[in-house]
């Protein structure tokens, strides 16, 4: 057999496995249509290499965050971080939350399971609720959040921890936490100014008044608006046009934007964006997007 011959070969059962892992692989909470968080790894029917991984909330009415919910989305989480660091050809190279509702997003934490706490318990589960916000945010990948309906309290903080946010017209977002004598707990007291500004923040926080949509866009709460019925389609196009564009490249570009807003200095900031820029020189996707270029054709990354 040739050179050419054994590569084409190659190609070909790579391919193969590719669309095998993204039409059977299944995740912990994948099994089940009781799951409370539903997870779903997507290849492009035309580009299988390019993985999408679709993160669904699913506990009717009000996809309230509960212990259950918590610990199978922790999972997920768990399950992604593994991949990111595997450098793996079936790692998913973006993630889209939405949810199996679409009249919510979420309604924020189950204050009925809430009620039955003592205020140490309470005090545990807000802490593992800002823990797991937190690692949202973290992921190597991108994160996109779908929003459809209602998103208040968490379930607006989950969306804050995305890195970016698809509204449909006639979303509802807030923060009512004060009308019920606490605050936002799981990042939403720091993410919220960041966004869209101290003042602004406050506001919204103090009143707890709700955004539509539009609103939510028209103060950059929101990255994109779409017609009622349309976030989670317009975050899989997103998500897809992102997973076309090198890997490495994506995750490096992430971590300098994330990082160099820590810092003091713009010195320090460039010295991170330096160092990101440095883990894409020695990989084979660099030299791909260079002879795609040259050759006038679609390149083919694989995260290496």
């Amino acid at each position: 057999m040739t050179q050419l011959s054994r590569q084409t070969s190659f190609l070909l059962r790579s391919s193969r496995l590719l669309q095998r892992a993204a039409t059977q692989r299944k995740w912990h909470s994948n099994e089940s249509p009781s799951s409370q968080v539903l997870v779903e790894q997507l290849a492009h029917p035309e580009f299988p290499s390019r993985l999408v991984t679709r993160v669904t909330l699913n506990r009717p009415k009000a996809n309230a965050m509960g212990s259950v919910m918590l610990a199978e989305l922790q999972q997920c989480l768990e399950d992604l971080e593994q991949q990111a660091t595997s450098n793996s050809v079936l790692a998913s190279r973006c993630v889209v939350v939405t949810s199996s509702s679409p009249k919510v997003f979420s309604a924020g934490a189950d204050l009925k399971e809430r009620k039955e706490m003592t205020p140490d318990q309470a005090e545990t589960f807000v802490t593992q609720l800002r823990t797991t916000m937190q690692r949202v945010a973290a992921l190597p990948q991108p994160v996109i959040a779908a929003v459809e309906g209602v998103a208040v309290g968490g379930g607006l903080e989950l969306a804050l921890a995305c890195d970016l946010r698809i509204a449909s017209q006639t979303a509802s977002l807030g923060m009512p936490e004060t009308s019920l004598a606490i605050i936002p707990g799981a990042g939403g007291t720091q993410r919220l100014p960041r966004l869209i500004g101290v003042s602004r923040a406050k506001e919204l926080i103090w009143t707890g008044r709700r955004l539509s949509g539009e609103e939510a866009f028209s103060c950059g709460l929101v990255d994109r608006v779409v017609e009622t019925g349309r976030a989670a389609e317009e975050a899989m196009s997103l998500a897809w046009k992102i997973a076309g564009n090198g890997p490495i490249a994506i995750r490096a570009s992430k971590e300098a934007i994330d990082q160099g807003l820590t810092t003091t200095t713009m010195e320090e900031a460039l010295e991170i964006e330096r160092q990101c820029y440095g883990l894409t020189l020695a990989t084979k996707d660099r030299l791909e997007g260079l002879a795609a270029f040259n050759e006038g054709r679609t390149p083919n990354y694989t995260g290496q």
